[in-house]
């Protein structure tokens, strides 16, 4: 009875690891505008790891809540507008704007 615990266990938890070692890849710079506005759980965590990127990029570490949701609200209202872009485009654009 024993044995029949732990080969259950033991399937359990390569049956567990086999499912996380099989995690999703995006190419974040083919992320399309159009992914970005599905509302998925992907969705979410691309638009937190491209703040992070361009955050990472100008060497900021601080985080400003309200031009968080400012500049969240812009690539999202850009996005509407060309939702066959990619969101680095779409950010790099607006940042572009922003500059001048």
């Amino acid at each position: 009875m024993r044995v029949l615990k732990y080969l259950l266990l033991s399937t359990s938890l390569m049956l567990t690891m086999n499912a996380v070692t099989q995690a999703e890849v995006i190419d974040m710079s083919k992320f399309t505008c159009k992914q970005l506005l599905s509302g998925t759980q992907d969705a979410v965590e691309a638009a937190i790891w491209t703040s992070g990127y361009y955050h990472g990029l100008h060497k900021s570490t601080k985080l400003d809540l309200v031009a968080l949701k400012q500049n969240g609200d812009a690539v999202i209202a850009a996005c509407k507008d060309n939702p066959n872009k990619t969101v680095m485009q779409t950010v790099t654009t607006l940042s572009r704007g922003a500059k001048k």
